[in-house]
């Protein structure tokens, strides 16, 4: 478990948010992530190398791929994905690497974190941040 207090301080730094595996698809868990982020003022950036657009702004094939960079990575990606995520992350250089429930890698996580990167594992963003919002530790 985390820390509800480092979780609000994550989520009230990271403003720029990279999303792999983000889906264009409406009725997609990843599609309404980014929905909800976006509505809470964060820039969702996708990492979709099968689409060019999502929510009308580019996509990218990787993290490394975005200009100026992110504050956060979150993964929607089968945990078998995550080796080949974390190693754009290290070279894309993010505070934050958030992996998505049902998806842990502790030795990715490990490696990750020795570079400087903090990791969230197996927790949802979006119930996290609903329920830090109705506790009143969020900012936004």
């Amino acid at each position: 478990m985390y820390d509800d207090v480092q979780l609000a301080t994550v989520l009230n730094e990271a403003r720029r948010i990279a999303i792999v595996g983000l889906s264009a698809r409406f009725d997609s868990p990843s599609y309404g992530v980014g929905v909800y982020l976006i509505r809470r003022g964060y820039q969702v950036i996708p990492v979709n190398p099968q689409c060019t657009k999502i929510f009308g702004t580019s996509s990218y094939q990787t993290v490394s791929d975005i200009p100026g960079g992110v504050d956060m990575v979150v993964v929607f990606r089968h945990p078998r994905d995550v080796p080949d995520v974390a190693r754009d992350v290290i070279e894309a250089a993010p505070k934050y690497l958030w992996l998505q429930s049902g998806i842990r890698h502790d030795t990715v996580a490990a490696d990750v974190e020795s570079r400087g990167v903090a990791v969230y594992q197996d927790i949802c963003i979006k119930q996290t941040h609903k329920r830090l919002a109705q506790s009143n530790i969020l900012k936004y």
